[in-house]
């Protein structure tokens, strides 16, 4: 029999009062039964509040403060002192578990045991499409893996500390770069698909200028020295393309091309023609 670890699954919420029910559901509706859950609101203004004290009245493991925060990472910090798991894990209050096994398909393995992260898949809103495997340094520096794909033990954020809420929209990326290279924290990837990611959710509109400003300097610090100069390479040919989509763009909306463009279609008409005529 494996001594199962206790889960605390931590959810920010901010006037989500269409969508917090079926994502306390989703928790509730889990078959593991070591959990707590964590729901730590912003002040709402509309009726998230109302469901939660429902539910909680109910569930005596769903704890629940509202007070005023800055931003998404500030109230997942504060999940992160009041829980008491052996592991954490963060789900968006627009966000649900994939299955009510979830849980249990996981920590129910003995392997789990080894490891400091782990990490799975997200399906993209309502779809089955799935994101997005297992990944490697080199994916790491392109890309995130979703907070809501990552269970994480406690002590990990006693280690590294919690957080950076300078960072609005990808703290949770800075800290997967902090992580990830670490020999002390061991971290596996499991094919599993966790959460249904909400698609409309906050990153979607809101774009971190500071990560993006330091992503270079965080890889330089955490990633060996080819991985920094990878990027490097990379952002330079981002740019480049960018400038060439610029010029394409300003091009196909010049007068001039607009002038011209019955000569080019009427040249592309007579190749084809030449070419049906060499074929006869």
């Amino acid at each position: 029999m494996i001594n199962l670890p206790k889960i605390s699954i931590i959810t920010p919420t901010l006037n989500a009062g269409k969508t917090i029910e079926a994502c306390i559901l989703s928790v509730v509706n889990q078959t593991y039964l070591n959990k707590e859950y964590m729901i730590i609101d912003g002040l709402s203004t509309d009726g998230t509040l109302g469901i939660v004290k429902k539910y909680a009245d109910i569930y005596p493991y769903i704890k629940w403060i509202s007070e005023k925060d800055e931003g998404i990472y500030d109230a997942m910090n504060k999940g992160i002192d009041l829980s008491s798991g052996d592991w954490l894990y963060f789900l968006g209050s627009d966000d649900i578990f994939c299955s009510n096994t979830v849980l249990n398909d996981i920590f129910n393995r003995t392997e789990v045991s080894k490891f400091d992260v782990i990490y799975g898949n997200v399906k993209w809103g309502n779809t089955e499409q799935l994101y997005d495997g297992p990944f490697s340094r080199l994916k790491l520096v392109q890309k995130n893996i979703c907070h809501q794909a990552i269970f994480t033990r406690k002590i990990v954020f006693d280690r590294l500390g919690k957080f950076d809420i300078k960072y609005k929209t990808w703290a949770d990326w800075v800290f997967n770069l902090q992580w990830y290279n670490r020999r002390d924290i061991r971290h596996c990837y499991i094919d599993i698909a966790i959460a249904r990611y909400n698609l409309d959710g906050y990153s979607k509109h809101n774009h971190d200028m500071l990560f993006i400003k330091n992503k270079g300097e965080l890889i330089e610090a955490h990633f060996p020295e080819e991985y920094s100069l990878l990027n490097k390479e990379i952002s330079l040919l981002k740019a480049q393309l960018e400038e060439k989509d610029h010029v394409l763009a300003s091009l196909c909306t010049s007068r001039s091309w607009k002038i011209t463009r019955p000569l080019r279609q009427a040249m592309e008409i007579f190749r084809k023609l030449r070419s049906y005529c060499h074929l006869q």
